[in-house]
């Protein structure tokens, strides 16, 4: 059904009804903002233009599908179980000493333990380049001289494909080094906070309703106007969640997100104490999560 012309009128620039929130993004007629074409290969303006979550129409399907292959052979429990014992070992690594859990975990373990899935012969120089490039990601963000070289990197770093399957595997790590990152930093803040333990996987659930990392999204109207979509205010309606988003443009990784900031969590919050050091966050709208998130082992 095209509904454009019924949820078009009611739209303000920053759509925060929930059930407002799920037409649009069912709504074909509203498409994410162009990244423009024809950039080189292997530059960040490329790697935009060549992914699922900035296309709309039919190359969204067929990026999408892309994305949905590479992770359809992944095992969550394999991935969880992955991220558990790399967390643990960072842990271990630090003696007792504090350590920021946001730089050495929960930026770091998703990206390893899916660099290594997907295929990465060397998942640390993969992790490496990723903060330049998720800085630089979306269409807007400021510039970053490194981003371009560190696209090029990866493309040969990862394993060699059509240019939209690289693509594709790059936006999956870009996922897990910010989405998943902030996931897991949601989650360990908000347990740390507690008078008694809570189990990672709970504590996961409860920060997808109440502090989803990825508070906003943007659509153009077809009029042409490009509005915001705020996930965060669904909350525990009985329709669900907005964290992985909706419709067509769901995250199609939500699973193995789940499972890689789960893994992570647990040692941090079964063998880990806060310092009492300040957690501080971005200004919105920016990516929900600590910037630094100090713990010592106990």
């Amino acid at each position: 059904m095209d509904t454009s012309t019924e949820i078009h009128p009611a739209l303000p620039r920053t759509v925060a009804d929930p059930d407002l929130v799920r037409a649009v993004l069912a709504d074909p007629a509203h498409t994410v903002p162009a990244p423009g074409s024809g950039a080189p290969p292997g530059t960040m303006a490329w790697l935009r233009q060549n992914v699922a979550r900035l296309s709309s129409g039919p190359d969204h399907a067929r990026r999408r599908d892309l994305a949905v292959g590479l992770l359809g052979p992944l095992d969550p429990g394999v991935l969880r179980t992955g991220a558990r014992k790399t967390a643990s070992t960072i842990i271990a690594a630090a003696e007792h000493r504090p350590f920021d859990a946001m730089a050495l975990v929960a930026r770091r373990v998703p990206s390893l333990v899916l660099a290594r899935a997907l295929g990465a012969g060397d998942p640390d120089q993969v992790a490496a380049q990723l903060p330049a490039v998720a800085g630089a990601y979306l269409p807007g963000s400021p510039g970053n001289a490194d981003a371009d070289g560190c696209v090029a990197r990866l493309t040969g770093l990862l394993p060699a494909g059509p240019g939209e399957q690289v693509a594709a595997r790059i936006g999956l790590l870009i996922q897990a080094y910010a989405a998943t990152a902030g996931l897991i930093g949601n989650a360990v803040a908000a347990g740390i906070r507690e008078n008694h333990p809570v189990p990672a996987a709970e504590l996961v659930a409860q920060v997808l309703r109440t502090e989803p990392p990825v508070r906003f999204t943007q659509r153009v109207t077809p009029s042409g106007e490009t509005i915001a979509l705020d996930l965060t205010t669904a909350g525990d309606d009985p329709a669900g969640h907005l964290a992985f988003g909706y419709g067509q443009h769901a995250c199609p990784g939500s699973a193995y997100a789940i499972a890689l900031a789960e893994g992570a969590a647990e040692p941090l919050l079964a063998r880990c104490r806060w310092t009492g050091a300040e957690i501080s966050y971005p200004e919105p709208p920016a990516l929900r999560a600590p910037q630094r998130l100090e713990l010592v082992e106990r």
